[in-house]
């Protein structure tokens, strides 16, 4: 639909030049809100209307037939060269809704283009009025107004790649995106696409094993699969195989897509993590053979065999800050685990560490003062300390205080990792309540 500006501004010129006067050929030459022909991808992604350039012709013409100015034919199609010469067998924008003014930032997040994707999205706001299901935008072009699964484009993707994912073939993805076109040219990148219809039900791994895989997975998966696992950014095939207890040449069988080095792993899709009839190698339930200690679980890969305590892994925690609350150096934590690296950047979230070994005494605050601290314990508490409190769960500062009769300030002093609002505090670590 033109917009209401231009209709009007065409009204006037078809009353004063006639339906056979010289803006007769505009109907033509401006074909659309979509790009009939191929067209230069730093084209402004504010175009509303397009004209296909189907014989020769020059800027000039375009800019007078169309309305506009050549300065705004050249902002919105930057690509045009300095003698300003058109193409014949290309689209070019003759109209931008909200193009903001050459010089000024403009807050619309940017789009990418592809050979198979364009960067013009029409908003949908739901597959049909009382259905249900609401559409996310923006969408393709078009889409079947049944939809209830959709797919947020990448830059890069192709119809074989994304109905790969969903486990669908290319011809339902080509029906339910009919702008795709059969050769999928017409697919845009950074919009919305349906991967599912109504009734639809995604094909099983394998048919009759009655396992349900979800979606989406890898670009290619084993059909044997019974174990799933959604990748995170910043997984990697060695990390996966090691909390899945399975090998690395395990994981990139069941999951040929990844490759050899890993780099065909996708992030935000399901890989396959055990097989029907594989057993996942279980942890060890003691750190060595005989020494009784029983070793909780999960643990952290390689951990060292005369583990005697361990801590389980909690959000925010650093292999820094879990060495200061042990009584124990960093390169001790990194050596009895070797696996978290000494960057400490395969500290992995509620799994367990060692935090000490057979016949290893954690480090006191102050050595030498005579007074025996016990741990674990907060980071800067101050090394005067006479007194401990261990901190049950669900205690505040307040309540600890009261109890021995200090002052807040001075609580906050002798603990400062508890902070003046006392959010630092943890449970279950000894905090010091009376000083030297």
């Amino acid at each position: 639909m033109l917009s209401s500006a231009y209709a009007l501004v065409l009204a006037a010129g078809l009353v004063a030049a006639g339906t056979t006067g010289r803006h007769a050929p505009l109907l033509e030459a401006r074909d659309g809100p979509l790009p009939s022909l191929p067209y230069d991808p730093k084209t402004s992604s504010y175009c509303t209307w397009w004209a296909d350039v189907r014989s020769a012709t020059t800027c000039d013409a375009v800019v007078s037939e169309n309305f506009i100015s050549l300065a705004q034919f050249r902002q919105w199609n930057p690509s045009l060269s300095a003698t300003c010469s058109v193409e014949v067998g290309k689209s070019y924008c003759v109209e931008a809704y909200g193009e903001p003014a050459p010089g000024i930032s403009s807050t619309k997040a940017a789009t990418t283009t592809t050979p198979s994707s364009s960067t013009v999205v029409p908003p949908v706001t739901t597959t049909t009025p009382g259905n249900g299901i609401t559409t996310p935008t923006p969408t393709q072009a078009s889409i079947v107004n049944n939809c209830d699964a959709f797919h947020f484009v990448t830059a890069g993707q192709t119809c074989e790649t994304i109905a790969s994912l969903y486990r669908i073939s290319q011809d339902q993805f080509k029906a339910w995106n009919p702008n795709v076109g059969a050769s999928c040219t017409g697919l845009w990148a950074n919009a919305y696409a349906c991967v599912s219809i109504i009734g639809h039900e995604p094909s099983p791994t394998t048919p009759g094993n009655g396992i349900a895989t979800p979606t989406p997975t890898q670009a290619s998966i084993v059909n044997n699969c019974d174990e799933f696992y959604f990748v995170a950014v910043g997984d990697t095939c060695e990390i996966i195989a090691a909390k899945h207890g399975i090998t690395q040449a395990q994981f990139l069988s069941w999951n040929p897509s990844v490759g050899s080095t890993c780099t065909g792993l996708w992030a935000n899709a399901y890989a396959c993590v055990s097989i029907i009839g594989h057993t996942p190698t279980k942890p060890s339930t003691t750190t060595s053979v005989g020494n009784g200690i029983a070793t909780p679980t999960p643990i952290q890969p390689n951990m060292v065999k005369n583990c005697d305590s361990f801590y389980k892994v909690k959000s925010g925690d650093t292999c820094a800050t879990i060495a200061a609350s042990k009584g124990v150096t960093v390169a001790q934590l990194t050596t009895w685990n070797p696996y978290v690296k000494s960057d400490c950047s395969l500290l992995w979230l509620d799994y367990y560490v060692c935090i000490s070994i057979v016949g290893h005494t954690p480090t006191p605050v102050n050595p030498g003062n005579g007074i025996q601290t016990p741990t674990p314990y907060q980071s800067g508490m101050t090394t005067s300390c006479k007194t401990f409190h261990f901190v049950q769960s669900g205690q505040t500062c307040q309540t600890i205080t009261q109890r021995y009769g200090i002052t807040q300030a001075n609580f906050v002093k002798w603990n400062p990792a508890v902070k003046n609002d006392c959010t630092g505090m943890w449970a279950n670590a000894y905090v010091c309540v009376a000083v030297l």
